[in-house]
């Protein structure tokens, strides 16, 4: 699976949302969406500012998505343990640190940039983490896996010419 931005999550994930929430469009103007629709936040000059998940009002609320186990690579889903071993790649920026407040991003561009949370965690269940990763509250920039362990090197992985700090394991 490629590391993917946010607005091709949809090619590889299902969305639900038992509710209407609003969310700011790429022509800068708010929005409500109706249910089950994901929420592609923006700034106010059109910037995508990536996946925007929040717990909502009602029980069924919360935006989710899960991840399509097709887009994963065979032997990291059926395969044994050495096959199965992964390292999830997540850049992420926690919604405290957006400023989001009903649905509305307020954190200036420079501040939203610089809460973004490059992070690279090993696992053995790829499609679990992905999934645990996208139920947190926040805006979800890009997602992807790859085989294997990556190198650490003092707690960073480098992938993509970026430094991911490594996490605890799932």
């Amino acid at each position: 699976m490629p590391v993917l931005r946010a607005r091709q999550f949809p090619i590889a994930f299902d969305f639900a949302r038992g509710e209407a929430a609003a969310v700011r469009g790429p022509d800068g103007v708010v929005r409500t969406l109706a249910p089950d629709l994901p929420r592609f936040d923006h700034d106010p000059d059109g910037t995508p500012r990536g996946l925007l998940v929040t717990e909502g009002e009602g029980v069924d609320g919360r935006d989710r998505a899960q991840l399509d186990p097709m887009m994963l690579p065979a032997d990291m889903v059926e395969g044994d343990e050495l096959a199965a071993r992964a390292t999830v790649y997540h850049a992420f920026v926690p919604l405290a640190a957006s400023g989001t407040v009903d649905g509305i991003s307020t954190a200036p561009r420079e501040d939203f940039d610089a809460a973004i949370v490059w992070r690279a965690i090993y696992t053995r269940d790829a499609a679990a983490t992905i999934d645990a990763l996208l139920r947190e509250d926040g805006h979800h920039l890009a997602i992807g896996t790859h085989a294997g362990f990556a190198e650490s090197r003092d707690g960073f992985v480098r992938f993509r010419g970026r430094l991911w700090q490594l996490q605890a394991s799932s």
